[in-house]
């Protein structure tokens, strides 16, 4: 577990404005989502007409599925010894050693994204509003000198 009261040239954090766009972003769209839900399924189902409510049904899933994602996506990156990289979200905590990443790219289709990928070939995504992300970079790359960056 990484210590709170480290240095702070070793923590890497999501900038604040980006994660507060994203959570009122989503909370906006899951408001709309709501209120389309309540408007529109009694209103399928009376009528008989059950698209309209599947297909809100499916936008209601990928809405909680986005949640999902963007809650467990890592928010804040300790560097450990300069060894291993914690990588926390709300949900849950990762410990990944430097030397087993091997690339660092930005989603080519939406490049406010950044895929941490190790040589076990997972995939840590997150976002790339990242405050100090060269330095990271840096840093990894002082323990693995054959990292991978696109985009970064």
């Amino acid at each position: 577990m990484p210590n709170p009261d480290a240095d702070p040239a070793f923590c890497f954090q999501v900038s604040r404005n980006t994660l507060v766009y994203r959570y009122l972003l989503l909370l906006v769209l899951s408001m709309i989502g709501a209120l389309l839900l309540s408007l529109l399924i009694p209103m399928a189902v009376s009528g008989g007409d059950y698209l309209i409510g599947g297909l809100l049904a499916l936008w209601a899933l990928a809405l909680l599925r986005y949640w999902a994602f963007l809650l467990a996506m890592p928010h804040r990156i300790t560097l450990e010894g300069g060894e291993h990289l914690i990588l926390q979200s709300l949900f849950r905590t990762k410990k990944v050693k430097c030397s087993e990443i091997t690339a660092l790219h930005v989603s080519p289709f939406y490049q406010s994204y950044l895929k941490i990928i190790t040589s076990g070939k997972k995939t840590f995504p997150m976002l790339n509003h990242i405050d100090g992300l060269h330095d990271l970079i840096l840093r990894i790359k002082s323990e693995n000198p054959d990292l991978e960056t696109k985009g970064c």
